[in-house]
């Protein structure tokens, strides 16, 4: 199974990325996960099950507190019968979805933290339907992971988030700025002494989100990723415009279809920051 698949923000976003070529749709949850992309609430994603002939999923991988677990579970209760897949990360919704005998259509995605085989075994182990690799390793560690597990994914291509925080930074900057406030405020950015690169940087109600200051792309590794095994190749949009997110669907695509790779992605928008990221390094800058 080859399964291209895309964050998106609204109803006619999925549409557009599935008559591109994309075989997956994955919705940003509304309050429900760690992305600086728009969310959807449990109707709009319902809705579009019903007119989408192909697969729809659900991103919901933020780490709820006590009080919250009730209101989740609920709502993974609602979400499991029309869709295809949940990508999660706090342990309470998979007991939820084991109590439904839904387990089926949870994929782990803890962002950073699967990072081994053990990590991986143990989870699948739980009658997953999927996991999805840390795209912060080197290519060594992703194919080990891959060749030694079934149905593995891998975020492609886009911004990598890169840390999580539920604590309030920018709004703490903005205390030291009367009158200014950065929350839930997009176009946004951090740079550190020792890189010249861009951060993204988003502070949501429930979190502080940094994304990589480069774009990851992933066009000379796919072939490996495939004959390793892998089966669900992600594109995060985030900071991405139409146009960009266009070329990297079409690209994918025919990569995953067996064509010939050029480097048309990179000439067109030699502007992006693409990199590799850390697939050939084994330190971190």
């Amino acid at each position: 199974m080859k399964i291209l698949t895309i964050l998106c923000e609204n109803q006619e976003q999925a549409a557009r990325y599935l008559s591109l070529g994309c075989d997956e749709v994955v919705f940003v949850l509304k309050n429900g996960c760690f992305s600086a992309l728009h969310g959807c609430n449990l109707k709009e994603i319902t809705a579009f099950t019903k007119v989408n002939p192909k697969r729809t999923a659900v991103l919901m991988n933020r780490l709820f507190d006590q009080e919250e677990i009730a209101a989740a579970q609920k709502t993974l209760t609602e979400l499991l019968p029309v869709v295809d897949a949940v990508f999660f990360a706090d342990p309470a919704l998979l007991y939820q979805a084991k109590l439904l005998h839904m387990k089926n259509k949870m994929i782990y995605r803890p962002e950073t933290l699967l990072t081994s085989v053990k990590d991986g075994t143990w989870w699948m182990a739980q009658g997953l339907q999927s996991i999805q690799i840390s795209p912060l390793l080197t290519r060594e560690e992703i194919l080990e992971i891959a060749r030694s597990i079934p149905h593995t994914g891998l975020q492609i291509h886009g911004r990598l988030l890169m840390s999580v925080s539920k604590r309030k930074l920018l709004s703490a900057y903005a205390s030291y700025h009367p009158g200014t406030s950065f929350h839930e405020k997009n176009g946004l950015y951090l740079r550190e002494d020792s890189r010249q690169g861009k951060m993204p940087i988003y502070e949501s109600a429930y979190a502080t989100m940094i994304y990589t200051d480069y774009v990851q792309e992933s066009f000379t590794y796919v072939p490996s990723f495939l004959a390793a095994g892998m089966e669900r190749f992600e594109i995060d949009t985030y900071t991405l415009k139409d146009e960009e997110i266009t070329d990297a669907i079409t690209m994918y695509r025919a990569l995953l279809d067996g064509k010939t790779l050029t480097a048309a992605y990179a000439q067109k928008h030699a502007d992006m920051p693409l990199s590799s990221g850390y697939f050939g390094q084994k330190t971190i800058q």
